[in-house]
C-alpha cells in the first residue's frame, strides 16, 4: 500500500541518516564480524579506521554547520530521492528537514527544529500530520550527562530527540562497517580521504535459526553491504557516502527452473536480474562554522492542531533509569548475590509519539 511504502522510505532514510532514527524507537542489534573473502593487511585497515576516527573528532567539534542534503535510493525496483537541509548552531540549536520525491503514490516530510529550549518534531505522510514537542531541552540534556546513565541509553535518547548530527552518521558507520581500504582523491575539486569497507553482519539481519553455513554466506544483493565514504581531508566532513549491495555471481543467483535431469532449463538470458540496492548520500553547499540567526531555528505549530508534549515523560523515564542504575550499584557494592538483586534491564527509554492530525497547515 502507498502508506506502507512511504513508511518504508522513512526507514530507509533513517538507515543512512542515523540522527533521524527518532522514528525507530529501539537501539540496533549488536554486530558480529562476518569473515572476509580475503584478508586485509592490518596496516591498511588500521589506517582507514584512523582516518575515520579523526573525522569523527573534527565533525563533533564543529560549533555550527549549514548544508543541503540529497539522498538518492534505488531499492527493490523503486527509485526515489530524499532532499533536505541541515543546520547546527551553538546552544543546542538544530534544524533538519527531509522530503521524499520520486514516488508517484507516496509523499512524506519530516522536520525537526530546536531553538535550544523547545524541540519540535513534525511529520507528514499524505494528509496525516503529526506534531510533537519537547520543552526543557536543557534539563533533558543535563540528565543525559549523568554518569549513572548507560551510554547506550544516552545515545538512543539523543538520537530519538533529533539532537545528534552527522557525527552520529560517522560513529554508526564506525561500529557497523569494517573499513579496510584508504585512498587519497578529490571530490568536486576538494581533497578527500576515500575509505571503503564491508558491513559487519548484524545478528538477526538474515533471520533466526541459521545454520553455520548460512551465517557465513554473503549478504543478499538488496542489503547495501559495501560502503564508500568521502571525507574532507582537512575538515573530516562526510561529503559523500555510498552504500551498495554486492553483485552476486550468475551461479549463486540462477533463477531458472531445474529439469528432470537436474540441469537448468532455458537460456542464461532468462535468469532474473538481482535487485541490487544503492544508496548515495551527498552533502552540498556545506559551510562550516557559519553565522546563523535565531530565526533559522524558529518554529510554531499552526493554531488548532493537536500537539502532544512529551517533556515530562522523557524526564521521568530518564530519572527512573538513573535511579535504577544507582540502586544496582549500591546492591553490587554491598555484595548482593545475583539471585537476591534485581538486575537493571537493558531497555530503551520510551520517547512518546504524537497522535496524528488529518489536516492542518503545513510548516516550512
Amino acid at each position: 500500500m502507498p502508506k506502507n511504502r512511504i513508511l518504508a522510505t522513512i526507514a530507509i532514510v533513517a538507515s543512512v541518516l542515523p540522527w533521524a532514527w527518532a522514528q525507530s524507537g529501539t537501539p540496533g542489534p549488536a554486530v558480529a564480524t562476518a569473515p572476509a573473502a580475503s584478508p586485509t593487511p592490518p596496516g591498511e585497515s588500521a589506517e582507514a579506521e584512523k582516518v575515520l576516527d579523526a573525522a569523527i573528532a573534527k565533525v563533533s567539534a564543529l560549533r555550527a554547520v549549514s548544508a543541503n542534503i540529497l539522498q538518492s535510493v534505488t531499492m527493490l525496483g523503486q527509485r526515489f530521492e530524499v532532499k533536505g537541509r541541515y543546520l547546527k548552531a551553538p546552544k543546542n540549536r538544530v534544524y533538519l528537514l527531509l522530503e521524499v520525491f520520486g514516488l508517484p503514490d507516496a509523499r512524506g516530510k519530516m522536520l525537526q527544529v530546536c531553538d535550544g529550549e523547545t524541540l519540535w518534531d513534525y511529520q507528514q505522510v499524505f494528509e496525516t500530520k503529526i506534531y510533537h514537542k519537547f520543552q526543557k531541552v536543557d534539563q533533558i540534556l543535563d540528565k543525559l550527562k549523568s554518569p549513572e546513565l548507560d551510554a547506550a541509553v544516552r545515545d538512543q535518547v539523543i538520537t530519538q530527540l533529533g539532537l545528534a548530527g552527522p557525527e552520529v552518521l560517522l560513529v554508526g558507520l564506525r561500529k557497523a562497517i569494517k573499513f579496510d581500504q584508504r585512498d587519497a582523491g578529490t571530490l568536486d575539486g576538494r581533497p578527500v580521504d576515500i575509505i571503503r569497507g564491508t558491513w559487519l553482519r548484524p545478528e538477526g539481519l538474515a533471520g533466526p535459526n541459521l545454520t553455520p553455513q548460512q551465517q557465513l554466506a554473503p549478504l543478499p544483493s538488496f542489503v547495501p553491504s559495501l560502503v564508500t565514504v568521502y571525507l574532507g581531508h582537512e575538515d573530516g566532513w562526510p561529503y559523500k557516502v555510498v552504500l551498495v549491495g554486492r553483485q552476486p555471481s550468475i551461479l549463486m543467483e540462477d533463477t531458472r527452473p531445474i529439469g528432470p535431469d537436474g540441469r537448468r532449463l532455458g537460456s542464461i538470458k532468462l535468469i532474473q536480474k538481482p535487485l541490487v540496492t544503492r544508496m548515495e548520500l551527498i552533502y552540498s553547499d556545506v559551510t562550516l562554522n557559519p553565522s546563523l540567526k535565531d530565526t533559522d531555528f524558529a518554529f510554531q505549530a499552526p493554531t488548532g492542531v493537536l500537539v502532544e508534549d512529551g517533556t515530562e515523560a522523557v524526564l521521568d523515564n530518564l530519572e527512573k533509569a538513573i535511579q535504577s542504575k544507582i540502586a544496582q550499584k549500591k546492591a553490587e557494592g554491598a555484595g548482593a548475590e545475583g539471585a537476591g538483586a534485581e538486575p537493571l534491564l537493558n531497555q530503551a527509554i520510551d520517547v512518546p509519539k504524537a497522535k496524528s492530525e488529518p489536516s492542518g497547515a503545513e510548516p516550512h
